[in-house]
């Protein structure tokens, strides 16, 4: 099996994202994973009739709302110098609060012929940044280090 067709993919996100956007993203994640096949010696056909592999990703991303604790591990200072302990905080003070969202990439490879999904591939990633350019970065990353890990074409000998 050495060639392959593109099929594309799928966005499960928290919130409607711009379709420019999505677009963006989709033809990214496709340019990495295209990259990285070639690289192991795959052939890129634009029939899918024709490949013997198809190609596809599933993103999806979960937004949540964490409060953030103290201080994890050895103590501070001057809670160890301090007989009576740390000092409470004060009752207005509210707890910190962080986005921190969560993401999923999977990479599908299927065999044409049969039909049934050949290989696939995930990563699960968990990240604070808000930025949508970010978001794309980190997913097209995502989807470049899943590719990494597939098998490299054997040539028949």
């Amino acid at each position: 099996k050495s060639t392959f067709a593109w099929k594309g993919g799928e966005f499960a996100l928290p919130e409607t994202a711009a379709p420019e956007a999505e677009a963006a993203a989709a033809a990214q994640i496709r340019a990495a994973v295209v990259s990285e096949l070639a690289h192991k010696g795959f052939v890129e056909t634009a029939d899918p009739a024709a490949a013997d592999l198809l190609v596809s990703f599933q993103a999806s991303a979960v937004r949540r709302t964490v409060l953030t604790e103290g201080r994890i591990g050895a103590p501070l200072p001057s809670d160890v110098l301090t007989a009576s302990g740390p000092p409470m905080p004060a009752a207005s003070e509210l707890p910190r609060e962080r986005t921190v969202r969560e993401g999923t990439m999977v990479i599908f490879v299927e065999d044409r012929a049969s039909g049934r999904v050949a290989w696939r591939g995930l990563v699960d990633v968990e990240t604070r940044t808000a930025s949508t350019e970010a978001n794309i970065r980190t997913a097209v990353d995502m989807a470049r280090q899943i590719t990494r890990e597939f098998p490299a074409h054997q040539p028949a000998p």
